[in-house]
């Protein structure tokens, strides 16, 4: 069951089904249910309105609805919803004026949320950030903070209805150690590989510099009074290069030209170019995981909160450190909540050992086998030592 309650501040409980919360690091929350009219559901049910908020009662969080599809079944007729969290409603503001130069996040979060019921609270220290000359705004609210400020202030947040708490950082660190067979019982894992890069170019601020060279005249004359001042204008541009040491991993692979107007030095530029770079496999880990009983030791030991770092145990032993990045939620069901890890970072270092530790024990069983061979009677074969039955034979026809 949720709550609804329309334009006009009508509330009512709502009959649904399937209902699924969908939480990601710095992203507006979501939630998806179905619902069906009949005649418990009536009043409630005409209250499906564009813009209309529900509320889920296990976590007092409001949703704004965003999408409505309907489709008859029999003699009743099903609607299938989508809501976003009310941070949403950040995206009702267009950002008119401009916000220029150095900046803290408070006079930025001051200059959005201006005129809106939102609130923030900012709980840990946060380096201001220069937005140079051209500064921010001329945009919706929420593009602005979810895809500029996010970014630049390097922050992460929550929401709680219309209060925004911003974080240097989201969670803790040694929150949980799930196994799989246990406290998971299915573990995916995800590699993309496309986006692997391990050198940049950059340009910086253009600074243009005008010099006098002295004066000129169109006449022989030297007595007339047509001389004419000339100038010279010249521009530099603060240019940078990174090659990452993963490249002696991966070769060299160019990420395309990163440019920053408001990068005044050519140390400046190379730390920015260093965080876009991403010069290694992104690797994300999806686990199913089982509901337990309160009464269970080991659901009350793992902290499964968004952002928080742990371990994976998989069954072959690896343990893999990585983070939570998204909850995806059943909380009126009996459905297993999944839980999405990652980015998992393949340490370079350690495949290479890896691959370095496989050869060489590849080598090893080689020079087994063939002192096996070398040292019994000619009717053992690699066939027989290992069990190997033919299908067939390649000729030469």
């Amino acid at each position: 069951m949720l709550f609804i309650s329309d334009l006009s501040n009508n509330e009512q409980p709502l009959l649904v089904n399937d209902v699924h919360v969908t939480k990601q690091l710095n992203a507006v929350e979501q939630i998806d249910f179905t619902t069906i009219n009949v005649p418990e559901n009536e009043s409630a049910f005409k209250m499906l309105q564009p813009r209309s908020i529900v509320t889920l009662p296990e976590t007092n969080e409001m949703y704004r609805i965003s999408e409505n599809d309907g489709a008859t079944m029999g003699s009743q007729y099903q609607r299938t919803l989508t809501g976003l969290q009310v941070l949403q409603d950040l995206d009702d503001r267009l950002v008119e004026d401009k916000l220029s130069g150095v900046q803290t996040i408070e006079s930025v979060m001051d200059f959005l949320i201006k005129g809106t019921k939102f609130t923030y609270t900012v709980h840990d220290p946060i380096k201001s950030f220069d937005f140079g000359e051209d500064g921010i705004g001329g945009e919706h609210a929420l593009s602005i903070f979810t895809d500029t400020v996010v970014s630049d202030f390097k922050i992460e947040f929550t929401t709680n209805g219309y209060h925004i708490d911003i974080y240097n950082a989201l969670g803790k660190r040694n929150a949980f150690v799930f196994i799989s067979g246990e406290d998971i019982y299915t573990l995916a894992e995800t590699g993309d590989y496309t986006q692997i890069r391990t050198h940049i170019y950059g340009e910086g601020k253009t600074t243009e510099t005008t010099t006098d060279t002295g004066s000129s005249s169109d006449s022989s004359d030297s007595s007339s009074d047509d001389s004419k001042d000339t100038s010279k204008t010249t521009s530099s541009t603060i240019k940078a290069e990174y090659t990452s040491p993963n490249a002696s991993i991966y070769g060299i692979i160019d990420d395309d030209l990163y440019t920053n107007d408001n990068a005044t030095t050519q140390q400046q530029l190379i730390d920015e170019m260093k965080a876009k770079l991403v010069d290694y496999p992104l690797i994300q880990y999806t686990a199913n995981t089982n509901k337990f009983e309160e009464a269970n030791p080991a659901g009350k030991l793992n902290d499964a909160s968004m952002g928080n770092w742990g371990f994976i145990k998989d069954r072959n032993g690896t343990d893999i450190e990585t983070r939570i990045i998204q909850e995806d939620l059943y909380p009126q069901s009996n459905q297993e909540d999944t839980l999405t890890f990652g980015n998992f970072v393949l340490d370079p270092n350690k495949m290479l050992a890896k691959m370095q530790s496989n050869h060489s024990y590849d080598m090893k069983t080689i020079k087994d086998m063939i002192s096996k061979t070398s040292n019994n009677n000619s009717s053992t074969t690699i066939e027989n030592q290992f069990g190997i039955s033919k299908v067939g034979e390649v000729t030469d026809d």
